[in-house]
């Protein structure tokens, strides 16, 4: 029995070994391609004619890597797909479809934020999420942030708060951006993606 217990440790401080390795591999390859993601959006940022940070000095600001704040969601299609309409930050209001919802895990707490879709104008179609969380007026802009997403017919995907980013009136007033609801707001601190 005594030569067992040394051997049962040591496989109990291997295997811990080996899962901290690999956890450490898969952190360091996740905060490359976030580094890579950041990199090719402030191409188009500094570039397109489309962005208000066109030849722009401006150096934009985020959190480090944070791969607990990467998540797999949960998505429910509304059978009832109601029209809704958002304020935005010119005073304006802008339509949308409820489409469906996206329910997660983050820490130890459960979330659903619904997903819109544009009713109206060039964005018409498309995919539209936004949250607001506790880092607001803080770290982060007042308004909430934004997460590019598209699905078709998807159970669940990937949703990464890394990616979060700062809607365009943050940079130019004359932009006109959707305010997050109530219906999006996270009771908690999300210490990911681009800061104010």
């Amino acid at each position: 029995m005594r030569g067992v217990l040394p051997i049962i440790i040591l496989s109990i401080f291997l295997s811990i070994s080996y899962y901290l390795y690999n956890s450490n591999v898969e952190y360091g390859k996740y905060a490359e391609t976030l580094v890579e993601y950041r990199e090719e959006r402030e191409k188009f940022l500094y570039s397109s004619a489309k962005s208000p940070l066109t030849n722009s000095d401006y150096k934009i600001q985020y959190y480090d890597a944070n791969i607990n704040f990467k998540v797999i969601a949960r998505v429910e299609n509304n059978e009832d797909t109601d029209t809704l309409t958002l304020a935005t930050s010119t005073g304006d209001s802008e339509r949308f479809i409820d489409f469906a919802n996206l329910i997660f895990r983050l820490g130890r707490k459960n979330f659903t934020l619904p997903v819109y879709k544009y009713l109206d104008g060039e964005n018409k179609g498309k995919l539209f999420f936004c949250f607001l969380d506790r880092t607001n007026e803080v770290s982060t802009y007042a308004g909430g942030r934004y997460i590019d997403i598209d699905f078709d017919n998807a159970k669940r995907i990937e949703l990464d708060f890394n990616k979060s980013y700062n809607p365009f009136c943050v940079y130019d007033k004359k932009f006109s951006c959707p305010i997050p609801s109530k219906r999006n707001y996270i009771d908690i601190k999300i210490e990911a993606g681009e800061k104010i």
